[in-house]
C-alpha cells in the first residue's frame, strides 16, 4: 500500500496515477488528480467523491479530503479525515492525517473566534430558590383518652378506697363497742346500740365501695376497647347493702 503521504506528493507533482483497480471509479480517479494539479480543486473534489464512491480506497479519500480542504471547505474535509482514521493504516498516516485535521481546526476557529474545545454546557437561569413544602399535620385519628385519664372510672375507683377505707373505720368502731361492752356492764347497753349502727354502717359502706371499684375497673375496661357497657354501681338499704346494674356510661 503506498503511504498517504506518497499519494500527498503524487497529487501535487506526478501525473495521474490511479489506485482505485476498476475502470470506471479509476477514469474519475485520474479526472480529480489532473484537476487536482492543475489547481482545480472543485472538480477535483468532485471526480474523487465520484471515484471514492465506486469504490472505496484510502489513497481516494485522502485525495479527496485534500481538495476540499484545498478549497477551505473544513468542516466536509474534517469529516472525511475523521473517516480516514477510522480505517486501518499505518501509524505515520494516521499522524499525516491528524496534522491536516488540526491544520482545518485552527482555520475554523479564526474564521469563528472559538477554540476547538469542548463547550461549556449552558447555564441555566437563575431561579427563585423555592422553600421545601410545608408538610400539614396529619389529623390524627379520633378515639377515645388513655384509660387512666377517664374521669368517670377515676371517681369511681377513688370513691370506692374512700367508701372502702370509711367502712373499714366503722366495722373497727364496731368492734372495738362491742369489744367495751363486754368488758363493762354499765355501759354494755350504749355500746352494743354503738356497735350495731356501726358495724350497719361499716358493712353498708365497705359493700358501697367494692361495689364502686368494681365499677370503675369495667369502665376503663370498656372504655379501652371502645365498647360500651353497663353501669354497675350500688345501692344502700335501711338494713343491707347490694349492687345494681343500670344505664350506660
Amino acid at each position: 500500500m503506498r503511504t498517504l503521504l506518497v499519494i500527498g506528493a503524487l497529487l501535487a507533482s506526478v501525473p495521474a496515477m490511479a489506485a482505485p483497480k476498476g475502470k470506471a471509479a479509476k477514469a474519475a480517479f485520474d479526472r480529480g488528480v489532473a484537476a487536482y494539479q492543475k489547481g482545480d480543486f472543485p472538480g477535483a473534489s468532485e471526480a474523487l467523491g465520484q471515484s471514492y464512491r465506486l469504490e472505496p480506497d484510502i489513497e481516494t479519500l485522502f485525495a479527496w479530503a485534500q481538495s476540499e480542504r484545498q478549497q477551505n471547505n473544513c468542516e466536509s474535509a474534517l469529516d472525511l479525515y475523521t473517516k480516514l482514521l477510522e480505517l486501518d493504516m499505518p501509524a505515520e498516516n494516521k499522524d499525516a492525517v491528524r496534522a491536516k485535521m488540526d491544520e482545518c481546526k485552527a482555520i475554523i476557529a479564526a474564521k469563528t473566534g472559538v477554540l476547538d474545545k469542548p463547550l461549556d454546557p449552558p447555564k441555566q437561569e437563575d431561579k427563585p430558590v423555592e422553600p421545601p413544602p410545608v408538610e400539614e399535620p396529619k389529623p390524627q385519628p379520633e378515639g377515645r383518652s388513655p384509660w387512666w385519664k377517664d374521669p368517670i372510672g377515676d371517681a369511681l375507683t377513688v370513691g370506692g378506697v374512700v367508701a372502702l377505707g370509711v367502712g373499714g373505720y366503722f366495722l373497727y368502731s364496731a368492734k372495738q363497742a362491742e369489744d367495751k361492752s363486754k368488758e363493762n356492764d354499765a355501759v354494755f347497753e350504749e355500746q352494743q346500740d354503738k356497735a350495731e349502727s356501726h358495724g350497719k354502717i361499716g358493712v353498708v359502706l365497705t359493700l358501697t365501695g367494692g361495689a364502686f371499684i368494681v365499677g370503675g375497673i369495667v369502665r376503663y375496661m370498656t372504655r379501652s376497647s371502645g365498647k360500651e357497657s353497663t353501669t354497675v354501681t350500688g345501692w344502700v338499704t335501711s338494713d343491707s347493702g347490694g349492687v345494681a346494674a343500670f344505664g350506660r356510661f
